[in-house]
């Protein structure tokens, strides 16, 4: 008899526990959920007038191309602004926006997220914005360690910026329900944040008019029917012709997209193929192939430049003609997103080492001056702080 009242006395004490516990994670979810929508409609105010004045202030650095202070406290300026927005980005974007899908059985409309989904998009949250964050600094954590120890120690660097940046990306990927990585660059260009937010808002508004014309129209007084018409020489009576304004069905206007939410990506994008597998190695290895050359062969390796830009028509080309995602869906149009980024990548091999010095150094500086005659214009050192930091790796990279 006292070991069994023992035990549900201990029973009870964990059942205490567990609600206590429960409680505490119901509470912190509400304050986070409070704080983050705070910080959504600071962002939605104010946001863009911050941005635009971060952006303001990296043109007004005073820079010489000799100058390299001058020209890391301009790429210190371009990293805040740029974490600003990726902040801003991440605050605006709702749960249901992130590309992680429900696990195979799950009922999300029925049952709402799960646990395991929360914990998904969570994970996949940070780890986008670690990337991304990574991105903004990589330029600076580059041109400190070629300040510090030369050229090589930079690559030296740059190598494990890159192999940090991979292991995101993979971890990235096993979250996605595509069957190849799709950047947080190309899902922010199909859907801008600022853009769903007024859509929403737009079906919001609509709904709210359409309930407003129904009960209106249910209110009024049904028209009066017409008469016939009668003839005046043959006396013969016809029936009245329809109001073919009111008769006929006017085309309705285009609604505003719904919502984006992550379910039937699985559904809708494109089936896994060995020439997707092909494209996603190529475009992958491409940064660590590229950096490998330039450690033995030096930044301005002809080789090094040629094998790069292969490696990426190649791996954007092999993916366009797979592509065979559901038309007319949400997956189609992010897919369709990352290949054009993909491709438009190629264009940094026009301003990489050697091919810039070759064939761009001298108009660029013909442009650089031209723009410091110019009144107003030359405030702003646009092409000075280009100058300066393009001969860096991850200035030109595109990774």
């Amino acid at each position: 008899w006292h070991s069994g009242s023992c035990a549900r006395l201990l029973l009870a004490c964990r059942g205490h526990d567990a609600g206590k516990i429960a409680m505490a994670e119901v509470c912190a979810h509400t304050r986070i959920e409070a704080a983050l929508a705070a910080q959504r409609s600071f962002m939605d105010t104010w946001g863009a007038q911050l941005e635009q004045m971060l952006q303001m202030c990296v043109f007004l650095v005073p820079v010489q191309e000799d100058d390299d202070k001058a020209g890391f406290w301009s790429q210190a300026i371009y990293s805040v602004s740029d974490l600003f927005n990726l902040y801003r980005t991440v605050v605006l974007r709702s749960p249901e926006e992130i590309p992680v899908c429900e696990a195979e059985g799950g009922d999300l409309v029925k049952n709402g997220p799960s646990k395991e989904l929360r914990k998904a998009r969570l994970g996949y949250m940070l780890a986008a914005f670690t990337l991304r964050a990574i991105r903004s600094i990589q330029v600076l954590i580059e041109m400190d360690a070629f300040n510090r120890k030369g050229s090589k120690y930079a690559l030296q660097v740059c190598t494990r910026i890159e192999l940090v940046k991979l292991a995101l990306k993979i971890f990235l990927r096993l979250k996605m329900p595509f069957n190849f990585y799709v950047d947080e660059v190309a899902i922010e260009d199909a859907e801008p944040p600022k853009l769903l937010e007024q859509q929403r808002n737009a079906l919001l508004g609509q709904q709210q008019n359409g309930n407003s014309e129904t009960a209106n129209a249910e209110s009024a007084a049904p028209a009066p029917k017409p008469e016939p018409f009668v003839g005046r020489r043959t006396g013969r009576s016809l029936k009245a012709l329809e109001n073919l304004e009111g008769g006929s069905a006017e085309p309705e206007a285009p609604r505003p997209a719904p919502p984006r939410v992550a379910d039937g990506l699985r559904r809708d994008c494109t089936p896994h193929s060995t020439q997707i597998a092909v494209a996603e190695v190529l475009y992958h290895s491409r940064p660590l192939i590229h950096l490998a050359l330039l450690r033995s062969r030096g930044r301005r390796s002809w080789a090094a430049w040629i094998v790069a830009l292969l490696l990426e028509r190649l791996s954007a080309g092999l993916l366009a003609m797979d592509l065979r995602s559901m038309p007319n869906s949400r997956a189609r149009l992010l897919e369709a997103a990352e290949v054009s980024r993909r491709q438009n990548l190629t264009l940094w091999a026009l301003v990489r080492s050697p091919a810039f010095e070759k064939f761009l150094k001298r108009p660029t500086d013909v442009l650089d001056w031209i723009l410091k005659k110019i009144p107003v214009i030359n405030m702003f050192n646009i092409v000075e702080l280009f100058l300066v930091l393009q001969p860096f790796y991850f200035s030109t990279s595109g990774s």
